[in-house]
């Protein structure tokens, strides 16, 4: 009875650590917004966590220095991979994915949507969803990378595209705006900006371009 008790009182001690170190992993090492965003990094991310945890508990060969120098070293890992995949382009492609256009310009790419496996049906459930009745009042749909269907309906201009993210220019999101990346460029030399490596981000937005430099969010 007493090995019984002993067993189950460092389980739950066990558990507690385990909770507490998940809480700090999560709080230090994630990059805010990725458990509102099951991305294939966050899937990635919490699917290793929870082995490692699991282990932690339930293998009575692994002791707290063993798990503090496993859980630090998955830690600096995936701080790493987060900046790979949010800096960089490929990263970026690879672990996060970008959204994927169905609809452009009122025209169906039915080719993309074989591709994704979507179905008629997947598709006219979420335009319910949006309260959209008719194909015929979308002028743009895409699958975001957490796997999300948005609308943008014919004669909305209130929609955004961010068409530079950290210093790269998106051609895909300059496509849907029916802008190409000599225009852009174009409105960088008047805005006065020589260095694309120097925009945080740039924002087309109600038929505008708006720009935030990595100066300007730093302040």
């Amino acid at each position: 009875m007493h090995a019984y008790l002993v067993t189950y009182g460092i389980m739950i001690i066990k558990l507690i650590i385990a909770i507490a170190a998940a809480v700090i992993f999560m709080r230090f090492f994630t990059p805010s917004g990725t458990l509102k965003q099951m991305t294939p990094l966050a899937v990635i991310i919490n699917f290793l966590l929870s082995a490692i945890l699991s282990d932690f508990i339930l293998n009575r060969n692994i002791d707290l220095p063993e798990f503090f120098i496993v859980i630090f070293i998955y830690g600096a890992l995936i701080s790493i991979l987060n900046r790979f995949a949010i800096y960089t382009d490929i990263g970026h492609r690879i672990f996060i994915g970008d959204p994927q256009v169905i609809i452009q310009n009122g025209q169906i790419n039915v080719d993309k949507i074989e591709k994704l496996k979507i179905s008629a049906r997947d598709l006219a459930v979420a335009m319910r969803q949006h309260h959209i009745h008719s194909l015929r009042e979308v002028e743009m749909a895409q699958i975001e990378p957490n796997g999300e269907m948005t609308f943008v309906k014919k004669g909305d201009k209130k929609y955004s595209v961010v068409v530079i993210d950290n210093g790269d220019i998106d051609t895909d999101a300059l496509q849907k705006i029916n802008r190409s990346e000599k225009w852009l460029r174009k409105e960088l030399r008047k805005k006065k900006i020589k260095n694309i490596d120097d925009i945080f981000v740039a924002q087309w937005n109600n038929g505008k371009l708006q720009i935030v430099k990595k100066e300007e969010e730093n302040k």
